[in-house]
């Protein structure tokens, strides 16, 4: 089958699917047949956004965090170092089960110390202090992680190349940086929306995207939108195997993110995995 033939029957199926609230599917952490909730609360217009939904009723993992974390089962085993760039999420939880030394952060602000632990509200309004990280400017020791994981983050880092040269730096050789990000294979080179200036205000070039945050009901603004240029952004980083995992199972609720206003900013369920 062509991919243009692909991309129309996995528009069907999604369509389909966004036309309701719940459906039954295969959860992968679960293990199980589970009710999956359709919208998990960021659209496109009217239009569910799929990928941020099918939230499995049952653990309350996304899809794109069920991907991340069945993944991430596969190639770490249990005594592995690892570090998740993220620290209130279902996902957080689940990691920390499953590697119970794992290094948790959140983003806390620019001039936040690493390492450092702060106060942050979750949704539900209750206070804990946690670990900051940036990963422009990681506090973890060169050469001591196995792995690092972040789900949605490079897209929210001013310096995208700055942040993956510090996840080479912190892992050890053969070490894996597994994350997801919004990536737009049929977009042809990376948009820059925005910079920090030398003053660190923000200087835009397109207009305003936010994207919804737990800890910031205001969204978190999103500098980049990468396209298919992202692998070279990984190359001259440093990294010595790039690979781009695609795993489209609508029954295990790993679709396409419905995307309806054009083929640039349509993505598929993918993981990306660089290997130093």
């Amino acid at each position: 089958r062509s991919v243009e033939g692909s991309l129309a029957v996995m528009r069907l199926i999604d369509m389909d699917i966004a036309r309701s609230s719940s459906v039954q599917g295969f959860c992968v952490h679960c293990a199980c047949v589970c009710t999956m909730t359709v919208n998990g609360g960021a659209v496109f217009g009217t239009d569910v956004n799929l990928r941020e939904g099918l939230v499995c009723q049952s653990c309350g993992l996304s899809s794109r965090s069920r991907l991340l974390f069945h993944a991430a089962r596969s190639l770490f085993a249990p005594n592995k170092r690892l570090a998740l760039l993220e620290a209130f999420s279902p996902l957080a939880s689940y990691v920390s089960a499953a590697w119970p030394g794992v290094r948790l952060s959140e983003f806390h602000s620019p001039s936040a110390l690493g390492g450092r632990a702060y106060d942050f509200f979750d949704e539900s309004g209750r206070c804990r202090r946690v670990v900051h990280e940036d990963m422009q400017a990681l506090s973890f020791e060169s050469e001591s992680l196995d792995g690092i994981l972040h789900n949605d983050v490079l897209e929210h880092v001013p310096d995208p190349q700055k942040g993956l040269r510090e996840c080479l730096r912190v892992l050890v050789p053969g070490g894996i940086a597994l994350f997801t990000m919004p990536w737009f294979p049929w977009l042809p080179s990376t948009l820059v929306r925005g910079m920090l200036d030398g003053e660190g205000s923000l200087v835009e070039y397109l207009p305003t995207e936010l994207h919804g945050d737990g800890l910031r009901p205001e969204g978190i603004y999103t500098f980049h939108n990468f396209g298919a240029n992202f692998a070279d952004l990984l190359s001259q980083a440093g990294f010595s195997r790039v690979s781009f995992g695609v795993c489209y199972d609508p029954y295990a609720g790993f679709v396409t993110n419905n995307y309806r206003y054009g083929d640039e900013f349509l993505m598929l369920p993918t993981l990306m995995r660089a290997v130093r």
